[in-house]
């Protein structure tokens, strides 16, 4: 039986919502996690440049707020430019008249500026994480690669790039499962996501107690949900053998 607040229509918009949030989610957290991979490389290099190159990225985008990025390439970027190239290139060309048939978001620009905004600030944590993670590694192990003749292209490929993956995997889940919180953020530029769908539910039929409550044990499903599938992705790091008692 359904209930006074809870109609059709306002199911149908969540639910929308909901299939939003997942496939933000899954896009922005496998960008994140490659790009990661390949700043940490970055990060590890024997050049200087290089290396400063990753640190800068790494401060700008993880000290200033998810929210920010995703305003600034929604909102800002395009007005660098002048209107009529603004129009041409951020709203009205094939490339988005596609994503506007495929996904039924009205302006799905605003949809990429949420992705490169949370893609760009979970990365840089990610970054730190998996650094962390590569340096529990055994200097030996990696003397004993490079006796054999690995190259450092092939030593963070095949041996510090799983070590730190698996000695970082907590962290890693973790962060992900924030990332999948943050995709809250893109109700601010427009985005149907769940919690803009929860938002434009609550302006219709003013039932902000039921419809928060109900968004709260959505995203605790959601947040589980995800959790337990990145511990089943993940390489999960060796159980100590001790416990603290």
């Amino acid at each position: 039986m359904t209930t006074d607040w809870l109609t059709p229509d306002t199911r149908d918009l969540l639910v929308a919502g909901v299939k939003v949030t997942l496939a933000l989610t899954v896009i922005t957290s496998v960008l994140a996690f490659a790009l990661a991979l390949f700043i940490c490389r970055l990060r590890l290099s024997a050049v200087a440049f290089w290396r400063g190159v990753a640190a800068t990225y790494i401060e700008l985008c993880r000290n200033i707020p998810a929210l920010v990025w995703v305003i600034f390439f929604a909102y800002a970027l395009p007005n660098a430019f002048d209107l009529d190239t603004r129009r041409m290139l951020f709203f009205r060309n094939g490339v988005m008249e596609f994503l506007r048939q495929e996904t039924g978001v009205l302006i799905p620009y605003y949809l990429i500026g949420a992705v490169l905004g949370l893609t760009l600030n979970t990365s840089a944590y990610l970054v730190e994480l998996l650094r962390a993670g590569i340096g529990t590694l055994k200097q030996e192990h990696l003397e004993s690669a490079r006796t054999l003749g690995a190259t450092p292209n092939a030593a963070f490929q095949r041996l510090l790039m799983p070590h730190g993956i698996r000695a970082a995997a907590p962290g890693i889940m973790t962060r992900l499962v924030h990332n999948m919180k943050n995709t809250a953020l893109a109700s601010f530029v427009a985005v149907p996501e769940f919690f803009k769908a929860v938002q434009t539910s609550i302006s219709r039929s003013f039932y902000a107690i039921e419809l928060l409550v109900l968004a709260s044990v959505v995203y605790w499903i959601l947040t589980w949900g995800f959790a337990v599938l990145l511990r089943r992705v993940l390489p999960q790091p060796r159980s100590a053998s001790w416990m603290v008692r």
